[in-house]
């Protein structure tokens, strides 16, 4: 038996200060964002709520230490509702708060599933790629594992979701670039794991297709090096959502897994991390037969190509929005390729098990090394 879950409303907004308005923001209410996403759009001084800012805690990927610390700060005061305005970190930050006051994250891993839902959420995405916003996951550098532990229950559900363009126009184009590929990841990866439906290949292949059309352009209009503007911008936050609701239904698979020893090990951001595993995950995919015809007919089409040529086409592609690394280039070495496969092993079996094919940890030690 399959089943398909969209959550939560997604409705669009002009910019912030119609968001206050239609949401009517008052003293039970606290933003968590960053300054930098702010301060373009609307004066500090002149936010009319309680406003926590994610860098007086946190530089990076979200972490055990500094959740621990942004959950004592949102304990302050007795909030009735979080608005959370920023990209993954501030979001799954965020999705910890829904439970009030006086918990830890080693509670929430604990008993999370457990504990009512005692704060709204509401949360607006201001990248091209995490997709979080319609999900109930949260993941984590937990500092003392070397690792990233992903949390994931009901109670995260954001309660309403606000696209505003807008607020993604002053995003760096090396965060567009990194959210976006992340967002393509996931498209690609909920549309060939075994929990897939017909309803969640649907949005998975919107996404993808809107992903590889939005950089093609770009490539043709030699635009690459520049974040999209207007309409462009809009479609691509769009299919991250649509990206999101896909593998929020469906999961994610080992591209992901892999790329959470890197990032918390490396600190590099998250889509980079999945693009730096990607091409390895599926030539290993391909070696043990896992069938990807579906998908790489429909890759063929789109791209104009035949379906075997897929996967080197689709990487020259994204390798002209972001040059790709060999492993020994961002500090990996053989006998980190070992360990790193032993935690993936041991910790990322929630992603693990939306293979296509199973992987052993000598599977992945050996994708991890035939990209050094």
């Amino acid at each position: 038996m399959s089943s398909f879950l969209v959550k939560p409303v997604v409705h669009s907004s002009a910019n912030l200060q119609d968001l206050f308005n239609t949401v009517d923001v008052g003293v039970n209410d606290v933003i968590l964002t960053n300054r930098y996403i702010i301060e373009p759009h609307l004066s500090v001084d002149s936010i009319p709520i309680d406003t926590i800012f994610l860098e007086d805690y946190l530089k990076g990927e979200p972490t055990d230490v500094a959740a621990d610390k942004i959950l004592n700060k949102l304990g302050e005061k007795h909030y009735k509702r979080v608005i959370a305005i920023g990209g993954g970190s501030v979001i799954d930050n965020a999705k910890l708060s829904v439970y009030g006051e006086g918990l830890t994250l080693k509670e929430l891993v604990e008993k999370g599933k457990e504990l009512p839902k005692k704060r709204e959420l509401i949360i607006v995405p201001t990248t091209t790629g995490t997709g979080s916003e319609v999900t109930n996951v949260a993941v984590f550098n937990f500092v003392s594992k070397k690792t990233k532990i992903g949390l994931a229950y009901d109670q995260m559900y954001a309660d309403q979701v606000y696209l505003i363009g807008q607020l993604a126009t002053t995003m760096p184009y090396k965060v567009f670039a990194t959210s976006s590929i992340d967002a393509l990841v996931h498209s690609i990866e909920s549309y060939i794991s075994p929990k897939a439906t017909s309803f969640s290949k649907s949005f998975s292949l919107s996404a993808m297709t809107t992903f590889l059309r939005g950089y093609r352009k770009m490539i043709f209009e030699q635009t690459t090096g520049q974040t999209p503007k207007g309409k462009d911008l809009q479609e691509f936050l769009e299919a991250s959502t649509q990206a999101g609701i896909a593998f929020g239904n469906a999961g994610c698979g080992p591209v992901h897994a892999l790329a959470y020893p890197i990032g918390a090990e490396f600190h590099i951001a998250h889509g980079q991390s999945n693009y730096l595993v990607f091409s390895g995950t599926f030539r290993k995919y391909q070696e043990l037969g896992a069938d990807l015809s579906e998908l790489e007919t429909i890759l063929a089409s789109e791209l104009s190509v035949h379906p075997e040529q897929v996967w080197s086409r689709l990487e020259s592609i994204v390798d002209l929005i972001l040059p790709n690394q060999r492993l020994r280039q961002i500090g990996m070495d053989e006998k980190m390729c070992k360990r790193f496969a032993k935690s993936v092993i041991a910790n990322q079996q929630r992603l693990m098990v939306n293979s296509p094919i199973e992987l052993t940890e000598d599977d992945v030690a050996a994708i991890y090394t035939d990209l050094l």
